[in-house]
């Protein structure tokens, strides 16, 4: 099955990345393997790229890409695990001297409309949502173990859904009468039927918010990238560059605060005369703010509308 998916922010990344000759990088987060794909190119002759994917329909996809743009295999090392143990995966292949980490904290447009797990609305699919599917809870066992202030702050917290507290107490209606929840579209028309009359009209607006926060949740995202981001900046090389794309506010908030604290140094307290913690920045911020689409790409992919990156270098 062909993983089909736009790398988002493409030549940006590779911009801030730097890749040259003979270098090693880590594409934390694979997906479709187009940021792999062009650091490869880059990277000729030996430089090699370690692709780290929950998804194992992702790292197959990748070896048919690499066979068919006759990459060499032993420049790639391909792992299926969550990017939140990188420190671990890069041990375990003894992959050192690493000059770049990307990581796109986004959903595929293979696993949105192709996957067939629930994570858009506008099909009718089990609601699972899980990136990795040895994971036992799925999106289904989120909806009916939750209670009803759970749901809401969920919906609230990672949707930033307005009308939260009435679709979760509807999701939990259901649940009292015994209704399923187990389908996209099921989930679909209790959001609906939840909302004010005057914003049905607007059911898909929440619907998307609803099924992002819950896919968020379900997957554990802002913990993963709350856990990923030092772990991946201490195995940086002096030098090696931290490339994060994140799509939603949340997300963004988390990268931009760990990337001020590395490149601030001095932790003391603003009440102190005079620095006593000694401790120097770790690193240098090369976007001051993040960098979004252009209008071009824009026009050939929609869904890279909400995409920030930003971009950090190891001193």
């Amino acid at each position: 099955m062909l993983y089909d998916h736009i790398p988002v922010l493409l030549q940006e990344v590779i911009s801030y990345l730097k890749p040259g000759s003979d270098e090693n990088f880590v594409d934390a987060t694979l997906g479709g393997g187009g940021y792999s794909l062009e650091i490869l190119k880059h990277t000729e002759a030996n430089g090699k790229v370690l692709g780290i994917d929950l998804d194992t329909v992702a790292l197959e996809n990748f070896k048919l890409q690499i066979q068919n743009y006759k990459i060499n295999a032993d420049r790639v090392v391909l792992h299926h695990g969550n990017f939140q143990h990188i420190d671990k995966i890069v041990k375990s292949h003894n992959f050192e001297n690493i000059s770049g980490i990307v990581a796109d904290i986004g959903l595929s447009s293979f696993e949105l409309d192709q996957s067939g797990r629930g994570f858009s609305f506008q099909k009718s699919e089990p609601l699972d949502m899980r990136f990795n599917q040895s994971q036992p809870e799925d999106a289904a066992f989120y909806l009916h173990s939750k209670t009803e202030a759970e749901l809401r702050k969920i919906f609230e917290d990672f949707g930033e859904e307005k009308f939260a507290g009435l679709i979760a107490k509807k999701i939990t209606q259901y649940k009292l009468n015994k209704l399923s929840l187990k389908q996209t579209r099921e989930l679909y028309e209790v959001i609906k039927d939840a909302l004010p009359k005057p914003f049905k009209h607007k059911a898909d607006d929440s619907a998307r918010r609803i099924f992002q926060a819950l896919r968020i949740a379900v997957n554990h995202e802002l913990e993963n990238l709350q856990e990923f981001l030092p772990k991946a900046f201490n195995i940086l090389r002096p030098g090696g560059r931290l490339v994060v794309v994140s799509f939603h506010s949340l997300e963004d908030r988390i990268v931009k605060q760990y990337f001020n604290g590395l490149s601030k140094g001095c932790v003391c307290p603003p009440e102190f005369p005079m620095c006593i913690c000694g401790q120097n920045p770790q690193a240098k911020i090369l976007t001051k703010k993040p960098v979004i689409p252009s209008e071009a790409e824009l026009e050939k992919n929609s869904r890279s509308k909400p995409a920030k990156l930003r971009a950090i270098v190891k001193n």
